[in-house]
Parts: structure tokens; sequence; C-alpha cells
């Protein structure tokens, strides 16, 4: 009887989780700073002026190879928008709902002038967004593109003045931004009453675009910022061009005197599709990468299996008994995520369960180099591995029996039990497990024989009669099957499966 399998199970579950909330917590010391990004400043040369960046990347980001969209975040300061902004993409990212993404925060310096297309009478500085569009695609875009690994696919995030000018950049330059999440871009009535009229005839005469569009309106905004903004949704409803995605939402007021930007709603509508569905059936690692690559065409640039999906598909295939498959899983998601301490703890679990116990010490020796704090189970895996590889006769016997048959792995057990000058130590759990590998790889006849060496090392154990019982019920033999089965109730009445097994067999 397996008696570790369940609880085997549960902890790989837990640790699973474990590694999924807290694998960010490695080696702080106290004092350390919590680091947010870094800034940076960039000479304009088209406004003559520095600009200073609030630049942060994703979680991983020094660990991969990986490339990463971007998300422009306008109208900041380190405090408002900026931090939300990161909350959500690590949040959303983290979780596969979203690719991770860097995040770009433009801070202002004269926000009127840059962000309003056109001039007022309460602001005279107003007016110069076509100069600021120009700073993004000339000089602000080109910088991070050569400084950052980033994926062509741009987001602008525009509250306030800037949800003005993001559907200013929209109907301007169509293809500078793949997705806009904004706030009402009609809440300045002087731009208003020209930005509408030139969004309405764009929409008209534009006959495909491939952008998303998510803006949020409070409804306590002034009553007419909110009728430009039903009349614009009804606009998208009638003239939409084809594949353009869109959504203008009214929310009841948030109670916030600077309202948050609706980032989680907005990216989750940019990235629909992006997360596997639910009853999506993963079956080999080739269903995964079919689906990443329709969704990749779906949204117009290359999209990386998230490393969160892969833990949970591999792990289902492993649950279900495809090891091989999981493996496979596993082991790419190690080439795509090199630090990934999901793939090292599953891999090193699958190389323990089907006997690979130098690979699986080595997963547990990586993960320990990535994270060796709160990972006491990892730690003992680790010991108890190098224990087997060291000293386990279970372990030699195996391999004799892998490598040159039944005959030679029993010569070697009784090499290894007269061997005084090699303390070989005789485990009944890891004779139990062995034999089941044996049986799981239909060598019944090798796994026999083990479960009858397991009797003999151990006759009071009534595990080893019940282990004994179901190798002889599989290859046929009722009446041995039913000797062992009673033999182990007899050492252990509450063995529930022997006495299940004994009905059965009575039956035949």
């Amino acid at each position: 009887m397996r008696q570790l399998g369940m609880t085997v199970l549960r902890v790989s579950r837990l640790i699973m989780l474990l590694v999924l909330v807290d694998a960010v917590c490695l080696a702080q010391q106290d004092g350390d700073d919590i680091v947010l990004g870094k800034y940076r400043t960039l000479h304009s040369r088209i406004l003559n002026e520095k600009r200073l960046l609030f630049v942060h990347l994703p979680r991983f980001y020094d660990d991969t190879q990986l490339r990463y969209p971007v998300l422009y975040v306008l109208y900041v300061d380190l405090y408002d928008y900026f931090m939300d902004a990161v909350a959500t993409a690590e949040r959303l990212g983290g979780t596969g709902e979203t690719p991770p993404m860097i995040v770009i925060g433009v801070a202002n310096t004269n926000r009127y002038r840059d962000l309003l297309p056109f001039k007022t009478t309460t602001r005279p500085e107003s007016g110069g967004a076509g100069t600021f569009l120009r700073f993004l695609e000339e000089e602000l875009i080109p910088f991070v593109d050569t400084t950052y690994r980033t994926k062509p696919f741009r987001i602008l995030a525009g509250p306030q003045a800037a949800a003005v000018f993001s559907l200013y950049a929209l109907i301007s330059k169509p293809g500078l931004f793949n997705a806009y999440i904004s706030e009402n871009p009609f809440m300045n009535p002087e731009n208003a009453e020209l930005l509408y009229p030139r969004a309405e005839q764009f929409l008209r005469k534009t006959g495909s675009l491939k952008q998303v569009l998510y803006i949020r309106c409070e409804k306590n905004e002034r009553p007419q910022s909110l009728e430009y903004a039903e009349r614009f949704a009804k606009l998208l409803h009638s003239e939409s061009p084809e594949g353009f995605c869109s959504k203008v939402e009214f929310s009841e007021p948030s109670g916030y005197f600077i309202p948050p930007l609706p980032f989680r709603d907005g990216l989750r509508m940019i990235f629909a599709g992006h997360k596997l569905p639910a009853n999506f059936q993963t079956n080999t690692l080739k269903d995964i990468l079919d689906y990443y690559e329709h969704t990749s065409e779906e949204l117009g640039f290359k999209i990386d299996p998230p490393e969160h999906m892969l833990t949970f598909e591999g792990n289902s295939l492993r649950q279900r008994g495809k090891r091989s498959e999981a493996i496979e899983v596993f082991e790419y998601q190690r080439r795509l995520y090199p630090t990934s301490l999901n793939a090292l703890f599953q891999l090193g679990e699958l190389n323990r369960s089907t006997g690979e116990f130098e690979r699986a010490r080595d997963c547990y020796r990586q993960f320990l180099e990535i994270r060796d704090t709160d990972a006491a189970l990892i730690r003992s895996r680790l010991n108890h591995m190098r224990k087997m590889l060291d000293s386990s006769a279970a372990y030699r016997i195996e391999q004799e029996i892998r490598q040159n048959g039944t005959q030679a792995g029993l010569k070697k057990y009784h090499q290894l039990r007269s061997d005084a000058g090699k303390p070989f130590y005789f485990d009944e759990s890891e004779f139990n497990a062995m034999g089941y590998r044996l049986m799981e790889n239909g060598n019944m006849e090798s796994a026999l024989e083990i479960f009858k060496l397991n009797v003999q090392l151990n006759p009071k154990s009534a595990n080893v009669y019940d282990s004994l019982g179901e190798v002889y019920l599989k290859i046929g033999d009722n009446d041995n099957a039913t000797k062992n089965y009673k033999k182990s109730l007899e050492l252990s009445p509450q063995n529930n499966n022997a006495r299940e097994m004994l009905k059965r067999l009575e039956k035949k």
C-alpha cells in the first residue's frame, strides 16, 4: 500500500502555493530599501528640457532574457498613479492574467502645455500636445526600447488632462500605442468642443483599427463632460472601425479627491484571453504553446506562457499520472524562467517519484541556491536524496535491476547484506516505493521480488504484506493475494484497504 501518496500530494500543493506567494523573499537584510523602481532623466531636444521618468521593471526581469510590453503612465508623481500602476501590473502579471510589463511614469513639468491639444482661455500655456506627442514618438519610446528589453506592444494610461491627450494621441498617431486606459477625455470643456468632432471624423473615416480603448467616467463629473462621454460611447457603438475594441464605463463616485485610474479593468480588457480558460485541458506542452501562439496572433506580439500557468498546468499533468508530459512542461518552464522555484520543486518531486534521485538532488540543491530561507521541506528532501545516493541499499538495487534485470538486482541485494565494510541501510519505505515504481513501469517480476524482500526485512509491518498482496492481485495470483492481505489485516486490524481487497477477492 502506498502509505505516503496523499501526504506527498498535499505537501506538493502546499509548497507550490508557498513558492508562488513568497518567491520574492530572497535574502533581504534588516534595513534594506524596498525598491519600487528607478529614477531616470531624459533630456528632450524637442521640449528643450530634462524629463524625469519613473521606471519599474518586472519582478524577475534580471533573471530572464524575456522581453516585455510597456505601460506608459502620464501625469504622475511617485505616490499617485505610478505606484498604483506598478502594483496592478505585478499582481496581474504574477497570476498570468496579463503579461508582466515594464512601467514608465512620465513626470509633469508643465502638464497643461503638454497634455491639452488646444489653447484655452484659462490656460494660455496649453495647446502643446502635438509637440509632446513628438517627444513620446521620437525620443521617449526610442530611449525605452534601446535601454530595456521591450516588446512591440505599448499601452498609454492617461488620467486627468492626460485623458484628453490619450484620445488626441489615438486619433493623431493611431499606430504609436496599441492600447489606451483613461478617464473621461472630455473633462476640459474647451478642448472637448474641438476634440469630439475630430474623434468622430476619425472613427467614421477609419476602416480598420486594431487598438484597444478603455475609458472610465465617474458619474459625479460635470454634466457637460458626462454628456460628451455618453455621446462618444454611442458613437463607438455605431461607428467603431473593424477590429477596434472599446469600452466606455460609467461608475459610481470613488470618493477619492484624485480618482484612481482603472488599471485593473483596463489591463484585463486589453489582455482578455491571456490567462488559460478554466476549462482548458492540457495533455502536452504543445497544447500550451499552441494556445499562446494563437493568443500572440490575436494581440499582435509574441506572448510567453506565464510562469504561473506553466506551474499549474504541469502540476495538473502530474496529478493525472502524465509524468513525462509534466516533466516536459517544467523543463520548458525552467528554460523560460531559469530561477523558477516552482519548476525546480516540481522537477525534484517528479524525479524523486520516478527514482531519478541524482536529478532530484540537483533540483533541490539549485532551489536552495536561489532561496534558502523558509525552505525546510526542500532541505529535508535534499538531505534524503544525498543519504540515498550515498548509502541506500534500495537505490543500488533499483539501479542494478534497471540496467541488468531482476536476478542481477537480487544478487546485488545479497551482496549488500553481506558487505560489512560499507554500512548500507535497508529502509522499508524506500523498498516499498521502489516496488511501486517497478509496477508502474510494467516490471511485475521485479516488483514481486522486491516486495518479497521487503517482507523478509520487515516481517512485522502490515504495509509490506498489503503491498505484496497488491502485486499478487495484479498478476492474477488470488490465493497469495488473499494470504498476504489477511496477514496485513492480522497485524493491523485498522487496515481498511486490506479489508476491502479481501471482500473483493471473496466475490471472485
